[in-house]
């Protein structure tokens, strides 16, 4: 198994397990609700849609639920209730602890303190071996068992717009006290015993927070020093509009689109849960200020899981498909099959999967579309991941043009086995044939240089190791963009946390310590297919445990900021997404609390996209974590920036090249203040845990005008268009070989009144 699965929860059972202990009164009964049944699903949908679900279903009712991590933990608390009343003495008191710790994954949590509680009596009242460390062990869980429940009673069943963003605002100040003051009576207790835990620490700040006693009540030794907060950089503060507009999906981790569906210009959502049994959701854009789910009209109804999404027009018929990844982190478990979402133009979309022949049974949640041979069809890179019990090699889906596809990876020359968590595309040597870059959370990560020019076949080979970009271990979301605007495309490679060290940890070493371990990590491009390490001069110092992310342009300023979301799957792991502004591309600006990205639930995929048709950028951020009961609402944060500096949206169509222009590359030139700059935007849907729009949208700072508008093709016979003095501040379309066209799409204001609360 996978060592980030080995946790401290793990480590915390084995303990456990030599306890040697009295027999518990075993009369007591358990009052743990039983497991709900998976409905059936019973919608007309198309027969290989309904083909697939029914697949998947049965895989998943053949997984062997005690062997997995993280998923099924309803299920489990139902075989542990069954257990514990056919056991007696130190096996009892095992099992009740680990109960204790399923009901809390469950989402049960009042049960999870009652019987943790009930266990601490038993272990204080009895001579048990290594008593003190198990004591306090257990006191830990209930520390954050309680704190979970203040997030229950507050965040979630009373959510607001402000909710779980540090520093804490008054308005989203717990009303129901007992669940933090609870956990910080522990919490001193634990920080009495070992001051030197930083969980502990970090959550004293925390849950004081949360009841507006931070700074004053938090003793100074573990104090989070308020200068943390106040030294963000400067930027307008964005709100949280998702649960005025019903796209609040209140659900665990998972993947994101944002882009044009149903052709009418405007940008839809498509959001994904990894629960095996969570919808798929379909928010479509009306166009004057809302959003309506769509995802029954749509035929999704019954289509489920899939912790990332992936979405490209792949049939080249004008329609926008997407992929939905599935089976990752469950290792001989993960064999549940990928799903090709085939948009019918018609507002439905149908599991083509079979018959496109992408259907695979590995675990992954990553995957790229890319033209590998520029012929002009998307092709689709899978980056698996592999371990010695479930060798699950990539996968270089060829597209034939006809809707299949075949897979090509070992004779392309992509071989090496790793536990990929990551994998973008980009074109280091500006040849327009498009490289490859995977991140390997189990070792080195690996640059594959497209060979295809130079062999007259789809090929790779790995670049040398001068190329530098093996770094960081434990690494995880990764991309291409040039953020310094010199032409050539940097990389971006993000970090995780391990079972040794977690987040909250990571965190606070960095700020008593100014320790750089587990940073982010920025590889400028030489031009010569070599790469400088640039993140500690760039200001990227920070450790961030980085799951979803993506990049933007916030200000319209022309240089890309970005946005990275964390934490693992510890409850302990509630530590802020990050938002980092880009200056003039000379290094990066925390601006995290001044804008109010400060999120501290588990976040996953992002994407950017001009939602509103303003001219600036919002951004769709899914929440939630990886066990069943760490639920959270996703959030829509709209930018209020408003046009402080000129922009223009672009929206390519390819006609040699596919017809997403995903790997076009777009220069402008402007002039600001009588000088002369370039802007280097490449199109694709951004990181590789999270999916921005296809249309390029891009700010251009102070120009009153677009002096030149150059567009490389992505196909084989490189063509070009170029376009002069272009006006700024307006939504065009192009097609290769065309001239430009304004698009008309009004801009809207979003409806905040809709005030829609339900759950999803």
């Amino acid at each position: 198994m996978h060592s980030l699965i080995k946790n401290r929860i793990f480590k915390i059972l084995v303990l456990w397990s030599v306890l040697l202990v009295g027999c518990i009164n075993s009369n007591k009964t358990n009052d743990a609700s039983k497991v709900g049944e998976t409905s059936t699903i019973s919608v007309k949908k198309d027969s290989s849609t309904l083909e697939m679900i029914q697949d998947i279903q049965q895989r998943i009712a053949a997984i062997n639920i005690e062997s997995v991590p993280y998923i099924f933990n309803s299920q489990k608390v139902s075989i542990l209730e069954k257990r514990i009343q056919s056991t007696r003495g130190s096996e009892q008191l095992n099992l009740m602890f680990t109960y204790g710790l399923e009901l809390l994954n469950a989402g049960k949590t009042e049960e999870a303190i009652a019987n943790l509680n009930r266990v601490l009596q038993v272990v204080e009242g009895n001579n048990v071996k290594s008593k003190t460390e198990l004591v306090y062990y257990l006191k830990k869980q209930l520390a954050i068992a309680y704190m979970r429940k203040a997030e229950q009673d507050n965040c979630i069943a009373n959510h607001t717009n402000e909710s779980c963003i540090i520093p804490i605002s008054p308005k989203a100040q717990h009303v129901m006290r007992e669940g933090a003051e609870q956990s910080i009576v522990l919490l001193i207790e634990l920080l009495a015993i070992n001051p030197n835990d930083l969980e502990c620490q970090y959550l004293l700040n925390i849950a004081n927070m949360t009841l507006g006693q931070y700074p004053e009540k938090v003793p100074r030794e573990f104090r989070i020093p308020e200068s943390h907060f106040s030294n963000s950089g400067s930027i307008t503060h964005f709100s949280d509009i998702a649960m005025d507009l019903g796209v609040d999906v209140n659900q665990l981790s998972g993947g994101t689109c944002v882009d044009d569906f149903n052709g009418d210009g405007y940008l839809d959502i498509i959001a994904s849960s990894w629960g095996f049994n969570d919808q798929i959701k379909y928010f479509e854009n009306d166009g004057v200020g809302g959003f309506s789910n769509k995802t029954n009209d749509a035929g999704l109804k019954g289509v489920t899981g899939g912790l990332n999404l992936r979405h490209a027009d792949y049939d080249n018929d004008g329609h926008m498909d997407f992929m939905i990844l599935r089976g990752a982190w469950l290792s001989v478990y993960g064999s549940i099959p990928n799903s090709l979402m085939r948009n019918n133009g018609d507002g439905t979309f149908t599991d083509v999967t079979k018959a496109a022949g992408l259907y695979s049974l590995h675990p992954t949640q990553t995957a790229v579309w890319t033209d590998v041979n520029l012929d002009g069809w998307l092709d689709l890179f899978i980056a698996n991941e592999w371990s010695e019990a479930k060798q699950s090699f990539c996968e270089l889906f060829l597209n034939n043009g006809d809707g299949t596809f075949q897979n090509i990876a070992k004779e392309a020359g992509i071989t090496v086995p790793g536990y990929f968590k990551g994998v973008a595309s980009g074109d280091i040597n500006n040849d327009l044939y498009p490289d490859l870059y995977l991140s390997d959370y189990d070792g080195p990560n690996t640059l594959y240089i497209n060979t295809t020019k130079e062999t007259g076949k789809p090929s790779f080979k790995i670049a040398d190791e001068s190329a530098g970009v093996a770094e960081p271990e434990l690494s995880f979301p990764t991309w291409f963009f040039d953020y310094n605007n010199d032409g050539f495309e940097d990389i971006f490679v993000s970090g995780y946390s391990s079972s040794e060290v977690l987040p909250s940890e990571m965190l606070l070493r960095n700020l008593k310590t100014n320790t750089s371990e587990y940073r982010p990590l920025l590889y400028q491009n030489n031009g010569d297919n070599t790469f400088t390490e640039v993140s500690l001069k760039t200001n990227l110092t920070e450790p961030v445990a980085t799951m979803g992310c993506n990049f933007g342009d916030l200000d319209n300023d022309g240089f890309l900021d970005f946005y990275l979301a964390t934490g693992d799957p510890d409850f302990f792991s509630i530590v802020p997404n990050k938002m980092y502004r880009n200056v003039n591309g000379k290094n990066f600006e925390d601006v995290t609390y001044s804008g109010g990205f400060g999120h501290i639930q588990k976040g996953h995929a992002i994407g950017f996209g001009d939602m509103d048709m303003d001219g600036d950028q919002d951004i769709y951020a899914v929440m939630g974590g990886a066990v069943e009961g760490d639920v959270f609402r996703n959030l829509l944060f709209e930018n209020p920036m408003g046009n402080e500096n000129n922009w223009i949206n672009i929206v390519l169509k390819g006609k040699q090249s596919n017809r997403s222009a995903i790997g076009a590359k777009i220069i402008i030139t402007i002039e600001e203040d009588g000088k002369e700059r370039n802007i280097y935007n490449s199109v694709d849907t951004g990181a590789s845990f999270g999916g921005n729009s296809l249309m390029a949208e891009i700010g251009l700072g102070q120009a009153e005008v677009i002096k030149q508008l150059e567009i490389k093709w992505p196909h084989h016979t490189k063509p070009v268009s170029i376009f002069n003095n272009v006006e700024v501040n307006q939504t065009i379309q192009i097609e290769e070989g065309g001239e430009i066209q304004k698009l008309s799409l009004p801009k809207f204001s979003f409806k905040k009144s809709m005030a829609n609360h339900q759950h999803h």
